[in-house]
Protein backbone atom coordinates (compact mmCIF):
# COMPACT_ATOMS: atom_id res chain seq x y z
CA UNK A 1 0.00 0.00 0.00
CA UNK A 2 1.29 3.90 -0.61
CA UNK A 3 2.38 5.30 2.43
CA UNK A 4 0.08 8.55 3.78
CA UNK A 5 2.78 10.93 3.23
CA UNK A 6 3.03 11.09 -0.62
CA UNK A 7 -0.28 8.86 -1.25
CA UNK A 8 -0.85 6.84 -4.79
CA UNK A 9 1.33 9.02 -6.66
CA UNK A 10 4.29 8.20 -4.67
CA UNK A 11 3.69 4.62 -5.27
CA UNK A 12 2.92 4.50 -9.33
CA UNK A 13 6.16 7.12 -9.31
CA UNK A 14 8.35 4.19 -7.76
CA UNK A 15 6.80 2.00 -9.25
CA UNK A 16 7.50 3.85 -12.97
CA UNK A 17 11.27 4.10 -11.10
CA UNK A 18 11.52 -0.09 -10.70
CA UNK A 19 10.01 -0.60 -14.13
CA UNK A 20 13.17 1.45 -15.69
CA UNK A 21 15.44 0.15 -13.78
CA UNK A 22 15.02 -3.73 -15.44
CA UNK A 23 15.53 -2.43 -18.99
CA UNK A 24 18.53 -0.54 -17.31
CA UNK A 25 20.47 -3.13 -16.02
CA UNK A 26 20.03 -5.27 -19.05
CA UNK A 27 21.17 -2.47 -21.57
CA UNK A 28 23.88 -1.90 -18.99
CA UNK A 29 25.00 -5.57 -19.47
CA UNK A 30 24.52 -5.60 -23.51
CA UNK A 31 26.30 -2.28 -24.06
CA UNK A 32 29.07 -2.85 -21.36
CA UNK A 33 29.87 -6.20 -23.36
CA UNK A 34 28.90 -5.16 -26.93
CA UNK A 35 31.07 -1.90 -26.68
CA UNK A 36 34.46 -3.70 -25.17
CA UNK A 37 33.81 -6.36 -28.18
CA UNK A 38 33.49 -3.46 -30.94
CA UNK A 39 36.48 -1.86 -29.71
CA UNK A 40 38.88 -4.96 -29.19
CA UNK A 41 37.16 -5.46 -33.12
CA UNK A 42 38.76 -1.59 -33.44
CA UNK A 43 42.24 -2.92 -31.95
CA UNK A 44 42.22 -5.97 -34.21
CA UNK A 45 42.34 -3.98 -37.10
CA UNK A 46 44.25 -0.36 -36.11
CA UNK A 47 46.49 -1.74 -33.15
CA UNK A 48 46.15 1.65 -31.24
CA UNK A 49 44.84 0.69 -27.28
CA UNK A 50 43.85 4.15 -26.77
CA UNK A 51 41.19 4.65 -29.50
CA UNK A 52 39.88 1.35 -29.13
CA UNK A 53 39.48 2.03 -25.12
CA UNK A 54 37.78 5.75 -26.52
CA UNK A 55 35.33 3.82 -28.37
CA UNK A 56 34.18 1.59 -25.63
CA UNK A 57 34.35 4.75 -23.12
CA UNK A 58 32.27 6.73 -25.39
CA UNK A 59 29.90 4.40 -26.68
CA UNK A 60 29.27 3.36 -23.39
CA UNK A 61 29.29 6.49 -21.13
CA UNK A 62 26.59 8.22 -24.12
CA UNK A 63 24.43 4.79 -24.97
CA UNK A 64 23.99 4.84 -21.08
CA UNK A 65 23.27 8.43 -20.04
CA UNK A 66 21.03 9.11 -22.63
CA UNK A 67 18.97 6.03 -21.54
CA UNK A 68 18.70 6.91 -18.65
CA UNK A 69 18.04 10.25 -19.17
CA UNK A 70 20.75 11.31 -17.41
CA UNK A 71 22.37 14.90 -18.32
CA UNK A 72 25.99 15.34 -17.30
CA UNK A 73 27.28 18.71 -16.36
CA UNK A 74 30.75 19.07 -16.23
CA UNK A 75 32.06 22.14 -14.33
CA UNK A 76 35.36 23.53 -14.90
CA UNK A 77 36.92 20.76 -16.73
CA UNK A 78 39.48 23.13 -17.98
CA UNK A 79 41.51 22.52 -14.88
CA UNK A 80 41.27 18.70 -16.02
CA UNK A 81 41.87 19.15 -19.76
CA UNK A 82 44.53 22.05 -19.66
CA UNK A 83 46.78 20.29 -16.61
CA UNK A 84 48.74 17.28 -18.40
CA UNK A 85 49.78 14.75 -17.30
CA UNK A 86 48.38 14.59 -13.61
CA UNK A 87 47.19 12.02 -11.21
CA UNK A 88 43.39 12.75 -11.25
CA UNK A 89 41.00 11.29 -8.52
CA UNK A 90 37.84 11.39 -7.96
CA UNK A 91 34.45 9.82 -5.60
CA UNK A 92 33.46 6.53 -6.45
CA UNK A 93 29.62 5.99 -5.77
CA UNK A 94 28.42 3.42 -8.43
CA UNK A 95 29.22 1.08 -10.85
CA UNK A 96 27.22 3.45 -13.03
CA UNK A 97 29.98 6.13 -12.27
CA UNK A 98 32.10 5.20 -15.77
CA UNK A 99 28.67 6.01 -17.60
CA UNK A 100 28.75 9.28 -16.26
CA UNK A 101 32.70 9.68 -16.15
CA UNK A 102 32.70 8.10 -20.28
CA UNK A 103 30.77 11.17 -21.41
CA UNK A 104 34.05 13.20 -20.92
CA UNK A 105 37.19 11.05 -20.13
CA UNK A 106 39.58 12.19 -22.29
CA UNK A 107 42.76 10.96 -24.64
CA UNK A 108 45.92 10.49 -23.53
CA UNK A 109 44.65 9.38 -19.97
CA UNK A 110 44.49 5.74 -18.44
CA UNK A 111 43.31 3.89 -15.58
CA UNK A 112 44.16 2.59 -12.80
CA UNK A 113 42.13 -1.17 -11.70
CA UNK A 114 42.54 -3.96 -9.39
CA UNK A 115 44.30 -6.98 -11.34
CA UNK A 116 41.43 -8.53 -10.62
CA UNK A 117 39.65 -6.85 -14.02
CA UNK A 118 41.39 -9.37 -16.43
CA UNK A 119 38.45 -11.88 -15.27
CA UNK A 120 36.34 -9.91 -16.47
CA UNK A 121 35.07 -11.73 -20.29
CA UNK A 122 35.82 -9.28 -23.29
CA UNK A 123 36.25 -6.16 -20.72
CA UNK A 124 39.34 -7.42 -19.32
CA UNK A 125 41.23 -7.94 -22.07
CA UNK A 126 40.73 -4.70 -23.54
CA UNK A 127 41.86 -3.28 -20.57
CA UNK A 128 44.86 -4.86 -21.07
CA UNK A 129 45.45 -4.15 -24.59
CA UNK A 130 44.92 -0.42 -24.01
CA UNK A 131 47.52 -0.37 -21.53
CA UNK A 132 45.46 0.91 -18.45
CA UNK A 133 47.20 0.14 -15.80
CA UNK A 134 46.85 -3.03 -13.44
CA UNK A 135 47.66 -3.07 -9.46
CA UNK A 136 48.09 -6.03 -7.32
CA UNK A 137 46.35 -4.85 -3.99
CA UNK A 138 47.12 -8.05 -2.21
CA UNK A 139 51.12 -8.11 -2.85
CA UNK A 140 52.23 -4.93 -1.63
CA UNK A 141 55.57 -5.24 -3.74
CA UNK A 142 54.13 -5.73 -6.85
CA UNK A 143 51.74 -2.64 -6.23
CA UNK A 144 54.71 -0.57 -5.77
CA UNK A 145 56.14 -2.03 -8.89
CA UNK A 146 53.10 -1.38 -10.70
CA UNK A 147 53.01 2.47 -9.94
CA UNK A 148 56.61 3.00 -10.38
CA UNK A 149 56.19 1.90 -14.06
CA UNK A 150 53.32 3.90 -14.01
CA UNK A 151 55.01 7.15 -12.92
CA UNK A 152 58.05 6.15 -15.56
CA UNK A 153 55.11 6.18 -18.17
CA UNK A 154 53.45 9.53 -16.85
CA UNK A 155 56.76 11.14 -17.55
CA UNK A 156 57.26 9.62 -20.86
CA UNK A 157 54.14 9.32 -22.43
CA UNK A 158 52.64 12.67 -20.98
CA UNK A 159 49.65 10.67 -19.36
CA UNK A 160 47.21 11.51 -16.92
CA UNK A 161 46.34 8.41 -14.98
CA UNK A 162 42.80 8.52 -12.92
CA UNK A 163 42.33 7.05 -9.86
CA UNK A 164 39.41 6.50 -7.06
CA UNK A 165 41.49 7.29 -3.61
CA UNK A 166 38.59 5.67 -1.30
CA UNK A 167 38.89 2.50 -3.09
CA UNK A 168 35.47 1.10 -3.11
CA UNK A 169 32.00 2.16 -4.42
CA UNK A 170 30.80 4.04 -1.08
CA UNK A 171 27.44 5.76 -1.12
CA UNK A 172 27.76 7.20 2.56
CA UNK A 173 27.11 11.06 3.36
CA UNK A 174 31.38 10.50 4.26
CA UNK A 175 34.19 9.99 1.81
CA UNK A 176 35.88 6.04 3.01
CA UNK A 177 39.63 6.92 4.15
CA UNK A 178 41.96 7.96 1.33
CA UNK A 179 44.23 5.31 0.14
CA UNK A 180 48.12 6.70 -0.87
CA UNK A 181 48.61 5.26 -4.00
CA UNK A 182 47.30 8.01 -5.79
CA UNK A 183 49.23 10.30 -3.79
CA UNK A 184 53.18 8.20 -4.10
CA UNK A 185 52.09 8.64 -7.40
CA UNK A 186 52.06 12.21 -8.12
CA UNK A 187 54.91 12.85 -6.22
CA UNK A 188 56.67 9.95 -7.91
CA UNK A 189 55.92 11.54 -11.07
CA UNK A 190 56.54 15.40 -10.25
CA UNK A 191 53.00 16.24 -11.71
CA UNK A 192 49.75 18.08 -10.07
CA UNK A 193 46.60 16.03 -8.19
CA UNK A 194 43.55 17.17 -9.92
CA UNK A 195 40.75 16.50 -7.91
CA UNK A 196 37.05 15.84 -8.88
CA UNK A 197 33.78 15.73 -7.53
CA UNK A 198 30.50 13.86 -8.42
CA UNK A 199 27.26 15.24 -7.06
CA UNK A 200 25.12 12.21 -5.28
CA UNK A 201 24.27 9.92 -6.78
CA UNK A 202 21.16 9.26 -4.95
CA UNK A 203 19.04 11.65 -6.41
CA UNK A 204 19.23 9.44 -9.76
CA UNK A 205 19.35 6.17 -8.39
CA UNK A 206 18.92 3.65 -5.74
CA UNK A 207 20.29 0.38 -6.69
CA UNK A 208 19.53 -1.76 -3.90
CA UNK A 209 15.66 -0.57 -3.99
CA UNK A 210 15.94 -0.99 -7.74
CA UNK A 211 15.24 2.25 -8.84
CA UNK A 212 16.45 5.18 -11.44
CA UNK A 213 15.17 8.08 -12.92
CA UNK A 214 16.13 10.95 -15.22
CA UNK A 215 18.03 13.72 -13.60
CA UNK A 216 21.59 15.95 -13.79
CA UNK A 217 24.47 14.77 -12.41
CA UNK A 218 27.39 17.22 -11.89
CA UNK A 219 30.95 17.02 -11.85
CA UNK A 220 33.46 19.38 -10.70
CA UNK A 221 36.96 19.60 -11.62
CA UNK A 222 39.27 21.17 -8.61
CA UNK A 223 41.96 23.49 -9.12
CA UNK A 224 45.19 21.66 -9.63
CA UNK A 225 47.62 20.68 -6.18
CA UNK A 226 50.80 21.12 -7.42
CA UNK A 227 53.56 18.17 -5.89
CA UNK A 228 56.97 20.01 -7.52
CA UNK A 229 59.65 19.10 -5.06
CA UNK A 230 57.04 17.22 -2.78
CA UNK A 231 58.98 13.65 -1.30
CA UNK A 232 57.55 10.94 -0.45
CA UNK A 233 57.73 12.72 3.29
CA UNK A 234 54.72 14.81 2.19
CA UNK A 235 51.96 12.23 0.84
CA UNK A 236 49.82 12.60 4.23
CA UNK A 237 49.94 16.03 3.38
CA UNK A 238 49.32 16.04 0.07
CA UNK A 239 46.23 13.37 0.88
CA UNK A 240 44.79 15.54 3.28
CA UNK A 241 44.62 18.53 1.03
CA UNK A 242 43.15 16.82 -1.27
CA UNK A 243 40.33 15.42 0.91
CA UNK A 244 39.80 18.55 2.34
CA UNK A 245 39.12 20.16 -1.38
CA UNK A 246 36.72 17.58 -2.56
CA UNK A 247 34.61 17.23 0.93
CA UNK A 248 34.13 21.00 0.12
CA UNK A 249 32.81 20.68 -2.81
CA UNK A 250 30.76 17.43 -1.69
CA UNK A 251 29.18 19.39 1.49
CA UNK A 252 28.17 22.23 -0.94
CA UNK A 253 26.93 19.24 -3.42
CA UNK A 254 24.60 17.72 -0.98
CA UNK A 255 22.78 20.94 0.40
CA UNK A 256 21.90 21.66 -2.71
CA UNK A 257 21.27 18.28 -4.46
CA UNK A 258 17.41 17.25 -4.91
CA UNK A 259 15.31 15.10 -2.72
CA UNK A 260 16.12 10.96 -3.04
CA UNK A 261 15.10 8.89 -5.84
CA UNK A 262 11.90 7.05 -4.24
Amino acid sequence: MPSSSDGIGGFFRRLLYRAWFVPACVLGVVAFVGFAALALMHYAFFRDGEKAAMVYVRGFGVVMTRFLGWKVETQNIENMLGTKPAVVVGNHQSNLDIATWGTFFPYQAVAVGKKEILKIPVFGTLWKVSNHILVDRSNAVRARESLAAAAQRIRTEKLSVWMLPEGHRNTKPEMLPFKKGAFHLAIAAQVPVVPFVTSPMWTVLDAHRWMVRPGVVRVRFLAPIPTGGMTDEDVDRLSLATREAMEAVRQEFLATAGPRIG
